[in-house]
C-alpha cells in the first residue's frame, strides 16, 4: 500500500542530476558555456548540457571564471575555499557541495549562506550553497522612485479575493492596472472603490467596452495587456492572475525591490514556478493566501510560466495563451519568482466558477484554439477535494527547505519531460549539424543529436524572441549561409511549414541531400 510518505516524495524526482540541473539552468541564463570546476572531477556533473566545456584546476588561480563548482570533502579544503568566496563573491556564482560528514559551524553558514539539504528533492546527501552574484539579496537596495513595475489583471467574478490581491500588490510597491471582464459578483464595485482611494497607482476599466460576451474570449483580453505594455509608461509590467500571489526569491523584499535588484544586472524577463494549493476535506473556509496543503504542477507545458518583462515594443502574450511572453531579445534572470496560485479556494467558489462562469464560457475558445483545458478533468463536486497526503503542506520553513525546487526549478519529477518523447531521428554521428526549429521537436533532437555530433547551430525564424536553450543562442535562418555543416535537420512536423522551410533554404542554394527531416 502506498503510504503518505512515498506519494509526497514522489514529488521529487529523488535522482543524482539536481547539481547539473542547478549549474544548467544557471548558465542557460547567464548565456555562458565555461564552468570552471574546482578540484577532481565528480559524478554529480555528468548531466551537464553539451554545449557547456568543463575547465578543471586545483588552484584558485585557475579559477578565472564567472561561475565556479567546488565539491568539499573534509574540514580542511571547506576551510581553504572559503576566504576565497568571501573575496569574489561579487564577481562570481559558487556552486559549493559539501560531503554530508564534513562538519560545517554556524560560522561557515553565516558567510556562505543558507545550507541546502539536498536529500529532501534529490538522490544525492550532503549541502549545498549558492553564493554569488545570481543569489545575492538585495535587501536594503534604494530603488529610485521614478522605477515604477504595473501588474495588469483581467477578473471575472473574484470578488471573495479580489481585495487581498490589491492589498498585497500595493504592498508590494505595484502599481495595478485592473480589467473587469463585466462580474456580477460585485468585483467590479471592490475595484472601482480601491481605484477611488489610490487614483495614482490604479487604473480601472470593463472590458471588452461591448459589454459582457457569452464567451471568455482570451485572446483579446491578451491582446488587450500587450497594447497597455506598449503604450503605457512603465519600466517592467506582470501579468497577473487575480487567485495568486507572487513572491520574490529573498524574504522580506518585495517584488518591486527585487525586479529592480534584476534590471540592474541586466535581465529583462522573470520566470515563474507555480504551485496549486488546494482545499481538502478539512478545509472548511476560503484559503486564498493561507498556508494551507499544494503541489507542483507535474504538467510541464502548464509549468512553464514567464509573466514579467521589461518594457519592448515587441510582446507578444497571445501565442502562448498567456502563459510565456515573447519579447525581443529575452534574458531570463536564474532565480524564479514563486506564484502561489489559488484557482479553487472553497467548495462553493469551485463549484460556481467551473460549472458556471468559466466551462461554458471556455467552449469557444477550447474548439478554435485548444486553449482552456485545464478544467476539463473536475466532473463533479468531489473532484474538487484532494487528500492531504498527496500534497505538501506550506510551513514557516517551506521556503527555505525547498528552495531549490521552488526558485530554481530543479528536483521535480514531470510527467512529460520533453527528453522523454520520441521522435524518428536520423541516424547520424560524428557530423556537423544545423537543427532548424526550436519548438518542443527541436529540444528533442538537439538532446539527442549533440551527444554524437557538433551542433554547427540552431536556428528559428523567432530567434529574436527565443531565450537561450541547453546553453545555446539560437541565431537566424540567414546565418546558415555563413557556416560550415554537414546537414541540416528540420525539426518542424507540420507538412507547411516544412514545405516553407525547405523553399527558404533552396534560396540560400543549399544543396537538397544537405536537408535531413524528421
Amino acid at each position: 500500500m502506498e503510504t503518505g510518505k512515498e506519494k509526497y516524495m514522489d514529488i521529487f524526482s529523488k535522482d543524482n542530476t539536481i547539481i547539473s540541473d542547478i549549474i544548467n539552468r544557471i548558465l542557460n541564463c547567464r548565456e555562458i558555456k565555461d564552468l570552471y570546476v574546482f578540484g577532481e572531477s565528480v559524478e554529480e556533473l555528468e548531466c551537464l548540457y553539451p554545449a557547456i566545456h568543463v575547465i578543471k584546476g586545483n588552484t584558485r588561480e585557475d579559477m578565472t571564471g564567472e561561475v565556479v563548482y567546488i565539491h568539499i570533502i573534509d574540514r580542511e579544503e571547506l576551510e581553504q575555499i572559503i576566504p576565497w568566496v568571501m573575496e569574489e563573491k561579487e564577481t562570481k556564482d559558487f556552486i559549493i557541495y559539501i560531503s554530508s560528514d564534513t562538519d560545517i559551524s554556524d560560522e561557515d553558514m553565516k558567510m556562505l549562506g543558507t545550507p541546502h539539504y539536498l536529500d529532501r528533492y534529490s538522490g544525492l546527501t550532503g549541502v549545498l550553497f549558492l553564493t554569488g552574484v545570481s543569489f545575492q539579496s538585495p535587501r536594503g537596495l534604494a530603488v529610485p522612485d521614478e522605477f515604477k513595475v504595473l501588474a495588469v489583471i483581467h477578473f471575472y467574478n473574484e470578488a471573495d479575493i479580489l481585495e487581498r490581491t490589491i492589498q498585497y500588490l500595493l504592498s508590494q510597491e505595484i502599481d495595478l492596472y485592473l480589467l473587469d471582464n463585466w462580474s456580477d459578483d460585485g468585483s467590479y464595485e471592490i475595484a472601482e472603490r480601491y481605484q477611488n482611494d489610490y487614483p495614482e497607482r490604479i487604473y480601472l476599466e470593463q472590458f471588452p467596452l461591448s459589454g459582457k460576451s457569452e464567451n471568455y474570449e482570451w485572446y483579446n483580453q491578451l491582446e488587450k495587456t500587450e497594447k497597455i505594455s506598449k503604450e503605457l509608461n512603465y519600466d517592467w509590467f506582470i501579468h497577473y492572475d487575480a487567485d495568486e500571489m507572487r513572491v520574490s526569491p529573498w524574504e522580506n523584499v518585495t517584488l518591486r525591490e527585487a525586479i529592480y535588484h534584476i534590471d540592474r544586472q541586466g535581465y529583462n524577463c522573470i520566470e515563474n514556478t507555480v504551485i496549486d494549493f488546494r482545499f481538502t476535506k478539512r478545509d472548511s473556509g476560503n484559503i486564498f493566501m493561507e498556508d494551507t496543503f499544494f503541489d507542483f504542477r507535474h504538467d510541464r507545458k502548464l509549468f512553464d510560466q514567464l509573466k514579467t518583462w521589461k518594457k519592448s515594443q515587441k510582446v507578444d502574450l497571445k501565442s502562448a495563451a498567456g502563459h510565456f511572453v515573447h519579447i525581443t531579445n529575452p534574458k531570463a534572470y536564474p532565480l524564479k519568482f514563486l506564484n502561489r496560485h489559488y484557482p479553487l479556494r472553497s467548495m462553493e467558489q469551485a463549484e460556481k466558477k467551473v460549472f458556471q462562469d468559466r466551462l461554458p464560457r471556455f467552449q469557444k475558445e477550447h474548439a478554435e484554439r485548444g486553449w482552456h483545458g485545464h478544467y476539463d478533468s473536475f466532473k463533479k463536486a468531489e473532484d474538487f477535494i484532494f487528500e492531504r497526503s498527496q500534497l505538501l503542506k506550506w510551513g514557516k520553513e517551506t521556503f527555505r527547505e525547498l528552495y531549490i525546487p521552488l526558485f530554481l526549478e530543479c528536483g521535480l519529477r514531470w510527467d512529460n519531460n520533453v527528453s522523454s518523447a520520441k521522435i524518428d531521428l536520423p541516424n547520424i554521428e560524428n557530423g556537423k549539424v544545423i537543427i532548424y526549429g526550436a519548438g518542443n521537436i527541436g529540444k528533442i533532437a538537439y538532446l539527442e543529436l549533440a551527444e554524437k555530433n557538433e551542433i554547427a547551430a540552431w536556428v528559428d525564424k523567432l530567434y529574436r524572441q527565443l531565450p537561450a536553450m541547453f546553453c545555446e543562442k539560437v541565431t537566424s535562418p540567414e546565418e546558415i549561409q555563413k557556416l560550415d555543416y554537414d546537414y541540416i535537420i528540420l525539426a518542424v512536423k507540420k507538412e507547411t511549414l516544412r514545405q516553407e522551410i525547405t523553399e527558404e533554404l533552396k534560396n540560400y542554394c543549399i544543396a537538397e541531400e544537405k536537408l535531413l527531416y524528421i
